[in-house]
């Protein structure tokens, strides 16, 4: 609706947890055209406050994982695969500790890690036993989904109960349906081939594909915050 900002979306009937994170996020992303980017002087410190990362750890991590820098466009390659630093489990790791800080729970663990919300094994196996709040999308009903403030998991089925994690992000609107539509906020949306990494709210869209460019992508789940978070 024109004239309105994401703030003017938030829920008031969200629980105090799904509240703090909807409304902060709302504050920093009023609408999908906002970004906060870590190389950006007016941006750098929030970018810092919800990630944990700045431009030069991000820099320094690219390069202690073989990327070299183009002078010329500032973009980062390497002639070989393997694990890329991006921001995206830092912005989870820092709603985290927002919710403790403001006193709404502490962590149940589990095995859940800012970028293994399931708390699968270091081989992606799952866990025989899901940890507190979360939920395999597998399993969703029309009365167990997402809700706005729960966290996802982006992820692709290398064999039975077995996954390769890709991304994770924060749940901002959901709506079911036959496919249901979403709306998130992501960090890690920049990368070594931008040169920099950045926090942006994707404006809603249907869940699947959840990425065009990899079909094989899909949502493997959520945490719930007040289940995960519960005192």
């Amino acid at each position: 609706m024109a004239g309105l900002s994401a703030l003017d979306m938030v829920n008031p009937y969200l629980s105090d947890r799904r509240q703090l994170i909807c409304t902060e996020l709302a504050i920093l992303l009023p609408n999908t055209e906002a970004v906060i980017a870590s190389n950006s002087k007016a941006t750098s410190a929030r970018f810092k406050e919800w990630t944990g990362h700045t431009q030069q750890s991000l820099e320094d991590a690219w390069k202690a994982e073989g990327f070299t820098k183009d002078a010329k466009t500032g973009s980062w390659t390497r002639p070989a695969s393997g694990p890329v630093t991006t921001s995206c489990e830092g912005l989870i790791g820092q709603i985290f500790n927002k919710i403790e800080s403001a006193g709404f729970g502490k962590r149940r663990g589990g095995g859940v890690t800012s970028f293994s919300l399931p708390g699968n094994d270091k081989y992606g196996k799952e866990p025989a036993t899901p940890p507190p709040g979360w939920h395999w999308f597998r399993d969703k009903t029309s009365a167990v989904r997402p809700r706005a403030g729960d966290l996802f998991q982006i992820g692709r089925l290398v064999a039975p109960r077995q996954w390769y994690h890709h991304h994770v992000g924060v749940i901002t609107g959901w709506v079911d349906g036959e496919n249901p539509s979403w709306e998130t906020v992501e960090a890690g949306q920049g990368g070594p081939g931008t040169g920099f990494d950045f926090i942006k709210r994707k404006g809603w869209r249907p869940l699947n594909p959840v990425d065009v460019r990899s079909p094989a992508k899909v949502l493997m789940g959520w945490l719930d915050i007040d289940e995960y978070f519960a005192k």
